[in-house]
């Protein structure tokens, strides 16, 4: 078993450390052995003429470069509740920059490669939010590597002008070309830091988790990752037989529209003077329909479950898994039970009536816990269980499917009201080993099973090792493995009706 610890340690004193990359010689700092390489530029600054254009490469420089601070995030709004540490940042468009955590003492040693996808709803986040710290990672073993990417409609939009300037007849889904871009780099360059660019795990938490999904069925993004971690992730679900969410924008058509409304607030369609407005009031104006990943037939082709049925995945070990109550955190603000019954039949039509009863709402109350169950099993639970039940109809590579039930230590003004247990994103701090001085026993050894079932699946992709808790491999038989309170044992999927139900009318 990778023995992981996360009992916090006093920070040891920084010293310099070097590394080459194809553009040159970067000097990052030495923690005590853990080497960290900051703000590491993959791709060129997508502004001005390269605003909304695929990410072009880095220049070179000759000398050294410090990489000793991270760089500047993706523009987005600010939000004040996001993932463990997060706080404002500088923003600027040139922020397609990485950062590297390794212990390797050897640029031969070939240690197995980590790469984390931010959450964050496509929209906020960054790869040096203090909860992605790759410490603890690198003391184990790994080489863990976290990117920024665009977010937001200057990551996502698509528009008529767009596609037409583009020579694959497409817009949209720049974000996910910067991902690309990035697993590009880590492949040309993470031998210099003692990583094995045959050896690349892609992780990421709710949007990072679905953007993991898209990727594991991107025709570009094909060999450049081995092994596919998807926590909470939501990937984008069809318009079919009876489901259709009004705020869904899938196609390239439909996203086209959306961008040409969002271009019609500057009072201009012209392209070329959208790239000229500052950042800034790109990212106030934004729209809906221009912010998430959209079905543009060449980065994504399809739903990424229905390209799991048709064997057009990469076909790579997969660990997939969501939390118990994921809804919660999403169904604060207070709904009648006339409004939640009347938003789930828009939605679901002739299936209403199934889910209303799966989902029962009894007053006002129980209606907003009902529509964030509902929403939870749609856009976590339903995701992640059908591509498990895709993959193993038609891969060859295992999948493990996970179900995190721990709740951590609260503060005691809790903003979130009744919303207990295990909350969406809230694996992230056990997944780092972060500890709290609030952690308890249990805490720590939840940590402990997570960060080596992780690790264990980077290095062999199988979660399975010495002395751990046995997890099967997922084999279509409603089993899962329920991870919490210092434990990991297999049970079943919870809610599996609920899921059988969405599969019926959304399975195609």
């Amino acid at each position: 078993m990778t023995n992981v610890s996360t009992t916090a340690t006093p920070a040891p004193p920084i010293g310099p450390a070097i590394a080459r990359t194809e553009q040159g010689l970067i000097q990052g700092v030495d923690r005590g052995g853990i080497k960290m390489f900051m703000g590491i530029r993959y791709a060129a600054a997508p502004a001005g003429d390269l605003r909304w254009r695929p990410p072009q490469p880095p220049t070179s420089w000759d000398g050294v470069k410090l990489a000793d601070r991270f760089g500047p995030i993706c523009p987005q709004r600010w939000l004040p509740l996001g993932p463990p540490g997060w706080e404002k940042e500088p923003q600027d468009e040139d922020c397609l920059s990485l950062n590297v955590w390794t212990a390797a003492k050897s640029t031969e040693e070939r240690r197995p490669v980590m790469v984390w996808i931010h959450g964050g709803a496509y929209e906020i986040g960054s790869g040096s939010t203090p909860g992605y710290h790759g410490d603890t990672f690198a003391h184990a073993g790994v080489v863990l590597v976290t990117i920024n990417y665009r977010l937001g409609t200057l990551g996502f939009l698509a528009h008529p002008d767009l596609t037409a300037e583009s020579p694959s007849g497409a817009s949209g889904n720049y974000g996910l070309m910067d991902m690309i871009a990035a697993l590009r780099w880590v492949k040309a360059n993470i031998a210099g830091f003692g990583g094995d660019p045959n050896n690349v795990t892609i992780f990421g938490e709710s949007a990072g988790g679905g953007a993991v999904m898209l990727l594991s069925a991107s025709p570009p993004a094909r060999g450049l990752f081995h092994k596919a971690i998807a926590e909470s992730g939501a990937a984008l679900l069809p318009r079919s037989r009876g489901y259709a969410d009004p705020d869904s924008v899938v196609t390239l058509a439909e996203a086209e529209a959306a961008g040409t409304r969002f271009s019609a607030q500057f009072g201009t369609a012209d392209i070329e003077a959208l790239r000229q407005v500052p950042a800034s009031e790109i990212v106030e104006k934004q729209m809906r329909g221009t912010t998430w990943p959209i079905i543009d037939g060449e980065m994504v082709r399809a739903d990424v479950t229905a390209l799991y049925r048709a064997g057009q995945q990469h076909d790579v070990p997969i660990l997939i898994g969501w939390n118990d109550n994921e809804g919660a955190l999403f169904a604060q603000q207070p709904i009648t039970r006339e409004d939640y019954e009347a938003r789930t039949r828009r939605t679901w039509g002739p299936a209403a009536e199934t889910m209303l009863a799966l989902h029962p709402a009894a007053d006002d109350e129980t209606a907003r816990r009902a529509s964030g169950e509902l929403m939870a099993d749609v856009a976590f639970a339903y995701s992640g269980w059908s591509l498990a039940e895709a993959q193993r109809g038609t891969g060859s590579s295992p999948v493990y499917l996970y179900h995190f039930t721990h709740e951590p230590p609260r503060p005691a003004e809790w903003p979130f009201g009744a919303a207990r247990g295990a909350l969406h994103a809230d694996e992230i701090g056990y997944v780092f080993g972060h500890s709290t001085p609030e952690w308890q026993e249990a805490d720590h050894r939840t940590s402990e099973l997570m960060m080596n079932y992780w690790i264990n699946f980077a290095k062999e992709g199988d979660p399975n090792g010495p002395g751990m808790p046995e997890w099967p491999a997922y084999a279509g038989d409603g089993t899962v493995q329920w991870i919490g309170d210092g434990r990991a044992v297999p049970g079943n999927v919870p809610r599996l009706e609920a899921l059988q139900a969405i599969e019926r009318v959304v399975g195609g």
